[in-house]
């Protein structure tokens, strides 16, 4: 379940928020750690979405890598939080 933040980001019951930061960067943070995402503008089946590169969940900020797994697992959460938000995610 999500509850707002405030009117740019949300925030799960599962311990993750996703934030946007200005008009094309959105943060995932989980855990005191944060992977920065930039995306560009578009739609996908007449639905505004966000247009981010694979490769943008690969390491969180620090430098860490991510497992297959825990990559997996924060693109879904991710996706998740932006569809709350009335939006769709294309990667």
């Amino acid at each position: 379940m999500f509850t707002w933040l405030n009117k740019q980001g949300v925030k799960s019951d599962r311990g993750f928020e996703v934030q946007f930061i200005d008009r094309f960067t959105v943060e995932y943070r989980e855990g005191g750690k944060t992977i920065t995402i930039n995306f560009e503008d578009g739609y996908n089946a007449g639905k505004p979405c966000l247009i981010i590169e694979e490769d943008a969940f690969k390491t969180w900020d620090l430098g860490l890598s991510l497992t297959k797994e825990k990559r997996a697992e924060i693109i879904r959460d991710f996706t998740e939080a932006i569809e709350f938000q009335g939006l769709a995610v294309v990667i």
